[in-house]
């Protein structure tokens, strides 16, 4: 399966099926089994994130929300990296990191675009492109062309777009619904455990994950800069400008500042897109908080999840109107108004969703599901487990979480998260009950560890949405990649060793666990 999605013998949602066909044929799942693998609460959960990233990207409410946070972090290209940075983080929260690095990509190219293309051609006063133009409406003459840069201007370039890659991925580790290898690790510990007794929650989840993605983040904007514009240009962000500095500002100010007036007043659809994307986040954080009581107690126990609020705002948006509606009077104006209100249609139509649903991350999706399964059924999860039990045990645990996230990171440079996060998180929890420790221990690790795929342009679809603006070369890519793995490694393993393991309570061994071991150690002998 990693073979076939890294070089794209099928389209990936057609390989995505091979599960139904394999699995069933050797008699490692059946078919009925394997197939609700891929229609299970969870990607439900997903889809509804999508959906609602459909409606804010059709009435641009991100676009809103990008040019009017970048208008307060300053035109320093140091400055605006971070602004980019923390907007693409922000966004990537809440919606997948490809559809993150879909939205924020064009932004920060165009952007580029307003600063680099004067510089290219070298001659002022005639640049090839209007200083008055803005990000949206942009039209130069030229294209942007790295090579004719100078090596400080590449290097901020390849910075500000390794910036969005990096941002999308990191960003969704901070929210449990993001990306599919944290879905993953939300279903396979719901299906092996009693859910209200894991302690994890959407809630729980961003507590002990915001504060180390902070850390991601900035290694991120340190990184990049040191390894593409040099460690003096990071702190000349903190110093006095030159007089080309303020040039460059200025120009900057003023693209990003169009950019944002060109877009008009706040239109009616976006406040509504606003509404219902602050309702969503307020009603998956109270779904099951475990500090007070969630709105899921109001219902019957194992009824309901998060994924049902997610569903039903994408509901509403089908019926919520585009225009603000008005009580019609009679007149040809009034008419002419009801008239554009039923053209434009609802925040959602199906229609445009058909069009433009990625269905193949949600078959991708299901596709880790059903591998994820069928790693636990067959009994290579528990194999694996007696194979570092035998060869790692004599290991501290931590040194064991070491180890575990050197191979997973490393792992899912050269396949798909997905398919990374599927494989590795079952085997993670035999892991922990074989040696002992708390599931949690191991399993976040590969749930988070898919996530660092910084290096390659395969790896994810938010790499090879940036690669393809052609600012930065393979080499670029994991060259840097590689030093910001080790560093998100790092703050991973001293998050879940400090913070996380207060948090979850992580020195004990807990009860709902402890039934699996016996049968983990027969399995062994």
């Amino acid at each position: 399966m990693s073979s076939y999605w890294v070089v794209e013998v099928f389209p990936l949602g057609v390989t995505a099926f091979l599960p139904i066909i394999v699995l069933p044929i050797l008699g490692v799942i059946t078919i009925r089994d394997t197939s609700t693998a891929y229609m299970n609460d969870t990607n439900f959960l997903f889809m509804s994130s999508m959906l609602i990233a459909l409606a804010v990207e059709d009435c641009g409410l991100h676009r809103r929300v990008a040019l009017k946070f970048l208008r307060y972090v300053g035109s320093k290209p140091q400055w605006l990296m971070f602004g980019f940075m923390a907007i693409t983080s922000f966004i990537s929260l809440w919606i997948s990191d490809t559809a993150t690095a879909a939205l924020m990509a064009p932004i920060a190219f165009a952007l580029l675009e307003t600063i680099m293309i004067p510089r290219m051609t070298k001659k002022k006063g005639s640049f090839g492109v209007n200083e008055e133009v803005g990000i949206a409406t942009s039209a130069a003459v030229e294209v942007l062309d790295v090579k004719r840069l100078s090596k400080r201007d590449r290097g901020i370039c390849k910075a500000m777009m390794l910036i969005v890659a990096h941002a999308s991925l990191i960003g969704g580790t901070g929210t449990i619904n993001a990306t599919g290898p944290n879905l993953i690790f939300r279903q396979t510990l719901y299906e092996r455990y009693p859910p209200e007794e894991t302690g994890i929650t959407y809630l729980t989840w961003m507590a002990f994950q915001i504060p180390p993605m902070i850390l991601y983040m900035l290694s991120s904007w340190l990184v990049v800069q040191i390894q593409f514009i040099g460690v003096d240009y990071v702190f000349r962000a903190f110093k006095q400008p030159t007089d080309e500095e303020i040039e460059e500002e200025k120009r900057t100010k003023s693209a990003v500042s169009k950019a944002y007036e060109e877009l008009g007043p706040m239109s009616f659809a976006e406040k509504s897109c606003l509404f219902f994307f602050l309702l969503t986040i307020v009603l998956w954080i109270t779904c099951d908080p475990k500090v007070f009581p969630g709105w899921i107690n109001v219902f019957k126990k194992g009824y309901t999840s998060d994924a049902l609020a997610g569903i039903f705002i994408s509901v509403l948006m089908f019926v919520w109107p585009k225009e603000k509606p008005l009580i019609f009077q009679s007149g040809t104006g009034d008419e002419a108004y009801k008239e554009k209100i039923l053209s434009r249609g609802a925040l959602l139509d199906w229609t445009r969703v058909s069009q433009r649903f990625q269905w193949s991350i949600i078959l991708l999706l299901g596709a880790g599901f059903a591998i994820s399964r069928s790693v636990k059924m067959s009994g290579l999860a528990g194999w694996i487990a007696c194979q570092i039990d035998t060869h790692l045990s004599h290991l501290p645990h931590v040194w064991m979480q070491v180890i575990l996230s050197l191979i997973v990171v490393t792992m899912t440079e050269f396949s798909t998260n997905t398919s990374t996060a599927s494989i590795f998180i079952p085997i993670a929890f035999n892991v922990a009950e074989k040696v002992g420790a708390h599931p949690l221990y191991f399993s976040i690790p590969c749930a988070i560890g898919p996530s660092f795929s910084f290096m390659l342009p395969m790896a994810t679809s938010s790499n090879a949405i940036v690669y393809e603006t052609k600012t930065l070369s393979v080499m670029d890519m994991a060259s840097c990649g590689i030093f910001l793995n080790i560093f998100c490694i790092m703050f991973t393993v001293l998050n879940l060793n400090t913070w996380a393991y207060w948090l979850f309570d992580m020195n004990t061994f807990p009860k709902y666990a402890q039934r699996f071991t016996t049968n983990l150690t027969n399995s062994c002998l």
